[in-house]
């Protein structure tokens, strides 16, 4: 069905500036300048934006119409009176976002623990470890160059490994500090 932009934007609940600009974009095609309602109702649906809220028209088309095949039950359903894409290009869109908002709030709550002390950069913890067990295997490398002399004097075997397990405790310990 073809008619004029201005009476698709009454249907539609749109501006006539709205629909202007969509056929401008090339979005709406229009048919010896007249819109064709079909192929407009499914490139709007294509575009919109799933997280909001769609338009209803202002005049008499936004009277429910009952859906066909319902009967004339008091409950019948109702469906809109512009036709609807069967096109889930707008749930993909919205589940899209979704997980979009999801990742930044992800990010957004890692620096929040970044920034109040509870996470640190890797590269830093590599940094420190590596510096504390160099300072370690140094101090446990020079045990033998400081006890040579005093436990070849040494005859008694318990001293021996006293004075053994002493300065290896010590080395170690610097591991916990």
């Amino acid at each position: 069905m073809l008619i004029s932009q201005a009476e698709y934007a009454r249907k539609r609940g749109v501006s006539r500036q709205y629909v202007g600009q969509m056929v401008a974009k090339g979005i709406i095609q229009l048919v010896d300048k007249k819109v064709d309602v079909d192929q407009a109702d499914v490139a709007l649906a294509a575009v919109r934006d799933p997280a909001r809220a769609e338009r209803r028209p202002k005049h008499d088309e936004a009277a429910p119409v009952p859906v066909p095949g319902a009967g004339g039950n008091q409950s019948a359903a109702y469906a809109p009176t512009f036709t609807q894409s069967s096109n889930d290009l707008p749930t993909l869109l919205l589940k899209t976002r979704i997980k979009s908002e999801v990742e930044r709030a992800k990010l957004l709550e890692i620096k929040a623990k970044v920034e109040a002390g509870k996470y640190v950069d890797a590269d830093d913890v590599k940094l420190v470890a590596f510096n504390k067990a160099r300072v370690v295997r140094d101090a446990l490398m020079n045990i033998p160059e400081r006890l040579a002399a005093v436990l070849a004097a040494e005859t008694d075997t318990q001293r021996v490994h006293n004075m053994l397990m002493t300065e290896l405790r010590t080395a170690l310990e610097e591991l916990s500090r």
